[in-house]
This record gives C-alpha cells, structure tokens and sequence, in this order.
C-alpha cells in the first residue's frame, strides 16, 4: 500500500532542527549567552520523506525516484520561506503552472514526484520568484544614497562612512573630506566586502580568485554555495539569470549571494560571510567602486515602510573588475552578539596587502587618498576584539 506521506504538502519535506550551544566562557555570576545554529538547506530532507521519495514512493506507488540533488534545490527554497525572506510555505508551491496547465491548491508530495525533473525545476523556479524579486542595476555610485551627517545617532539612522570606535562601545564618525562631509563612498569610492574564509587553504584560493578574476556573484561560487551557505542552486533562475540583483520580497534586503554585497563602512564587511560564523577567519578586501554603475540597496531600503535598512550602508554590484581591488587583510570572526550585531578583531600588526596600482601609491590623487582612507580605517579597527551591538547592525 502507498504511503499517506505521499499526499502530504511538499513542502513538509523540510525539515529544520535548531542547537543551542553555550558561549563562552562563562563566568561566576555572568549570564548564560546561546549561540542557535540550524541545518544547513541541503541537509534539511526529513529522513523518511527523503528515503520516500528517493526509492519512487515506496513500496508500492511505483513512481519515478527523485534525485539527491533534486531534493536538496527543493529544500532551498523552502528554507528561504520557513526563514521569513518570502512569500509563505503554505503559498510556495500554490497554483503551480507547468507547461500552461495549473496544479490547484498546494502541490503535493505525490504530485511533485509525477512530474519529470525539467518541470520539478520549473516547479521550484516558480517557488524562488516568490521568495525573491528582480531589480537592476542603474546608479552611479556618486549618484547612491551616502549620509552627510558627521555625528553617529545609535539605532536611529544610516551611519554615516568612515564610522570608527569611540572606545566606549559606540562609534564616532572618523572620516571627512575637506567640505567636513563623509563622503568616502560617494567621493573617494571606496567601500568595503568579505570574500574568502575558513582554512588558510580556503582563504588562499580566494585571494588567487579575486586578484585574477575580481569578485563576481556568490552563486556561481559553488564551494561557497554548498559549503558555507548549504544551498543547492545548480541550475535554478537565480542561478542561471545573475544579470540583475534579486531583493527577497519579504525582509526587502538585498539577496546577497546574487550580487558582489559592498559595505560603505569597514565595520559593516566584517559581518561577512555569516554573522555567526565563529573561531575562523575571514578576508576583508577594500575595493574602488569610482563610476561604477550598481543597485543602491540601501536607498531602496529608506524609501520603504519603516525605513528598515542594513545601517552600514549596502550597495550591490555586478562585479568589481581585478583593476579596482584594492588590497586585502585577513581578520578573526567570533560570532554572534546576541540580539544583532557580530563580534570580530583584527590581529595589532595588521597591515593591508594593496596589490596592483594601489601598491604603494602615495600623493594627492583620489586614489591615493582612498589608499590613506583605507589604512587609516584599519588603524582604528586592528588590535581590540569588537562587539557591534544591534544599535549599529539594522535600523
């Protein structure tokens, strides 16, 4: 006799499991700090589903087996639904169109299985336009949104480039230009992206990737992909369409995986490539984004309801050609900070490897100023371990 799981919602195929682990250490008196962890998308198959529909709906519905990696893109997606970045579970696989005709109500696990791989692709590509959405890239950056202020208001508005620590666990505005304006994105061109982290292995490769090829989209980084990030996106429309930023429909923020993610602020890299990554490394690279056409995902942000935006001030591009990387400097990830916020440092004797032109460039250039910008941030950052509080994550 078929299974009844067969005829559950296909979406019951996912399923997420939550550790907490204690942070540490723990000191007489302090309070207890959780860090909470979750599966990875491609390890989040539920067993017996996964053993289900693997083996054709055994033992007896004599349906096609579905692939490992099939399975794997399917519980992608709908992790980016259970995580709140889009549409719902109930709607994800609701009304699917295959091949003109609609599957009414929400597709089952049976119904998913009777279809041939190119329409279970299909199927799932639907799901992905409904967790996130096209936009363009169609700004200069001088044009992008950068704020003029000189005081850093905690929690209350973008923060403003060049923010540096004031000692005291807030920040202080530490760069502006001769006009007293923080225009180190707008005018300098500067901003700030990880890529590359865990093994000094790892790392390396990344380094050799950008200082030969620049930084392109993370989707087509498939180590990152499967092993940083734990999806499967081979073959998907995020995947195959990478000509244009996607911003999930419900958070609103950029889905940075789909774009090179560049920071105004030097702090706000640091979050990268996940906030709770934790006890590894990771390679912080400066790059000059001068006349470079992108998305202004932060002025996006400020024209929605609620303002709700990333304060660090993220921008998005297509690439960033090898000529306008900067340099590189490695730093140490510490996790979470509880609610928002990272924790980071950056080893004393830190120095940036500029590589290219910007190899020892001094004068009054713009360039050359972005190289002094660049170095003067990473005096103010290096040698103290940081918690950036939620106050200076998202507004």
């Amino acid at each position: 006799m078929p299974s009844p799981l067969l005829d559950r919602e296909l979406t019951t195929i996912y399923k997420n499991s939550m550790n907490q682990r204690q942070i540490g250490p723990l000191m007489l008196g302090a309070r207890r700090e959780f860090v909470q962890t979750f599966l990875k998308p491609i390890n989040s198959v539920e067993p017996t589903r996964y053993a289900l529909m693997t083996n054709g709906g055994a033992p007896a519905a004599n349906l096609p087996a579905v692939s490992d990696k099939m399975l794997k893109t399917l519980a992608t997606v709908i992790a980016q639904a259970h995580f709140g970045n889009g549409s719902t579970k109930e709607d994800l696989f609701r009304n699917v169109i295959i091949k003109g005709r609609t599957t009414p109500g929400i597709m089952t696990i049976r119904q998913f299985m009777t279809l041939e791989p190119a329409d279970q692709m299909a199927a799932i590509n639907q799901a992905w336009n409904k967790v996130c959405t096209k936009k363009s890239y169609n700004k200069l950056n001088r044009m992008m949104i950068e704020p003029m202020e000189v005081v850093v208001k905690p929690a209350i508005s973008p923060v403003p480039s060049g923010a540096i620590p004031d000692g005291g666990g807030g920040m202080i505005a530490g760069y502006t230009n001769v006009g007293k304006r923080p225009d180190a994105f707008t005018g300098l061109g500067v901003g700030f992206r990880v890529d590359g982290s865990g093994t000094i292995e790892t790392m390396d490769r990344s380094i050799l990737r950008v200082t030969t090829g620049g930084m392109t989209t993370q989707l087509k980084n498939r180590w990152f992909m499967h092993e940083i990030r734990g999806w499967e996106v081979d073959g998907t429309v995020v995947d195959l369409d990478t000509n244009a930023p996607r911003v999930w429909r419900t958070k609103k923020d950029l889905f940075n995986e789909s774009a090179v993610c560049v920071s105004r602020n030097f702090y706000g890299a640091t979050a990268f490539p996940t906030r709770e990554m934790d006890g590894e490394q990771a390679v912080l690279w400066a790059v000059d984004v001068a006349g470079l056409i992108g998305f202004d995902t932060e002025g996006h942000q400020l024209q929605l309801e609620g303002n709700k935006q990333w304060r660090p001030g993220e921008k998005a591009f297509k690439k960033i050609p090898v000529s306008r990387i900067m340099g590189y400097v490695k730093f140490n990830k510490l996790g979470c900070s509880g609610m928002g916020g990272w924790k980071f440092s950056i080893p004393a004797d830190a120095e940036w490897t500029f590589i290219g032109n910007f190899r020892g460039l001094t004068g009054s250039s713009r360039e050359a100023q972005a190289v002094k910008y660049v170095t003067d941030q990473l005096v103010a950052w290096r040698g103290v371990d940081h918690t950036i509080s939620g106050a200076f994550d998202f507004a």
